[in-house]
């Protein structure tokens, strides 16, 4: 059976006929071209009139929706919130990826209020409302959607039997020695490559409004063998990743020191970013680490993570 999406455009603007709206259409084809059976663009002002679109959507039982405008922080733009408030449950990694892809040629981008998330079986996802925005929102989406889609229909976790080669999992550690982000770059370089995105978790001065001194690491003797598992888990799944390397620190670390080094290469730069922020998010869920904060005021603090 051909899965539904719907297509949401908030303008107040283009609601009221001052010009024709460009992004809707776009999206629509993006979505018709992946096989999805998707109406022309709903055109609305924002507020609560992009929540009444959505709770018909979501009504009809669709796959997909794309929302375009709205997302930035004036006060008319309450897409974000009318959205956040029918959603089970929120995909973090995929707004930030979204806003991330518009990095560094459009610095606003990091503006964007967007949110992404599930409700009922229903993928709902916030893109900007500018044409560059919906352009790259959709490179992120490219990589993830239909396995998401998939996913929220039942299937479990089905790995692409020509998705290409298999992922190069470079490094994935758990060390006392010092991490650096570049050498991470280094190791994940590939021909085949068209965009290599790292990240670097880094001991910041304070916590919680309190100064923090320095912090200490711990692990539980089975943090190698989870990191493992992790990369390897999300490579099973990722399409496009061609090489990933990820470490995080163990042990005494000062102001500036970098805790969690990742760096993912992959043929696309929407890929790159989903890749890298989801592997993020799992090493941070899922790893046996504990934090021992030592504040400037002579206190100090234990942190479990998970």
């Amino acid at each position: 059976m051909k899965r539904t999406a719907r297509v949401v455009v908030a303008s107040n603007r283009a609601a009221k006929g001052v010009y024709e709206d460009k992004t809707g259409p776009v999206i629509v084809a993006w979505l018709a071209d992946r096989g999805y059976d998707v109406p022309a663009p709903v055109v609305v002002e924002d507020g609560d009139p992009v929540g009444a679109a959505l709770r018909a959507a979501l009504a009809d039982g669709v796959a997909v929706v794309l929302t375009t405008g709205g997302t930035g922080i004036s006060p008319t733009d309450r897409t974000p919130d009318v959205t956040r408030a029918l959603l089970d449950h929120e995909l973090p990694g995929v707004a930030d990826a979204i806003r991330a892809a518009g990095l560094p040629k459009v610095p606003t981008a990091v503006l964007s209020r967007g949110v992404a998330g599930v409700a009922g079986r229903t993928l709902v996802v916030n893109l900007p409302g500018s044409s560059g925005g919906v352009k790259d929102g959709l490179g992120v989406l490219d990589g993830v959607l239909d396995h998401a889609v998939d996913q929220l229909a039942g299937g479990d976790h089905p790995r692409p039997a020509a998705s290409g080669p298999a992922v190069r999992v470079v490094r994935a550690l758990v060390t006392e020695d010092v991490l650096s982000v570049e050498e991470h770059s280094r190791l994940v370089e590939d021909e085949a490559a068209g965009a290599v995105v790292t990240f670097a978790g880094v001991v910041r001065d304070h916590d919680g409004g309190k100064g923090v001194r320095d912090l200490t690491y711990e692990g539980h003797p089975s943090a190698g063998e989870v990191i493992a598992e992790v990369v390897a888990d999300l490579s099973a799944r990722w399409s496009g990743v061609r090489a990933v390397a990820v470490s995080h620190r163990l042990g005494p670390l000062t102001i500036g020191d970098v805790a969690l080094a990742c760096a993912v290469a992959a043929e696309h730069r929407g890929q790159a970013f989903s890749a890298c922020s989801e592997l993020v998010d799992e090493v941070k869920a899922r790893l046996p680490v504990w934090k021992h904060q030592h504040f400037t005021d002579g206190t100090d603090e234990w942190v479990n993570s998970p």
